[in-house]
């Protein structure tokens, strides 16, 4: 297999060329010998941080759907990729799942607690 680098403008200038059966006949070693051989293609998988799941989340704090939707204020039916581990790319809620995940008991009862008034 000869994998070759291209400019991004190189890659462009291609119209979207994509070699659907050269990528899916890539193995994992392959990944890995690539990004050896290049650390700024992709960096160490070791370094990146986890996602955090909803669903794992949910069962490590025994919740069901509802009753975390409940406690986020979530509507269940509008939030179906988080509740299958897909789509987490809002700040904020990244951020609460990370609380969640490190420190449940003081999160809940945090938002088991009315809100404060501004002012």
């Amino acid at each position: 297999m000869i994998i070759t680098r291209k400019t991004l403008r190189q890659a462009n200038a291609e119209e979207g060329h994509f070699d659907a059966e050269k990528f899916e006949s890539l193995t994992d070693a392959d990944i890995d010998r690539m990004i050896a051989g290049d650390p700024e293609l992709a960096p160490p998988t070791q370094s990146l941080a986890p996602l955090l799941d909803m669903r794992d989340i949910r069962r490590k704090l025994g919740l069901t759907q509802a009753q975390l939707a409940k406690q986020l204020s979530l509507v269940v039916e509008s939030w179906p990729d988080y509740w299958v581990g897909r789509g987490q790319t809002d700040p904020a809620l990244r951020a609460l799942l990370r609380v969640l995940d490190k420190l449940p008991e003081p999160a809940l009862r945090a938002l088991d607690e009315p809100p404060r008034q501004a002012g």
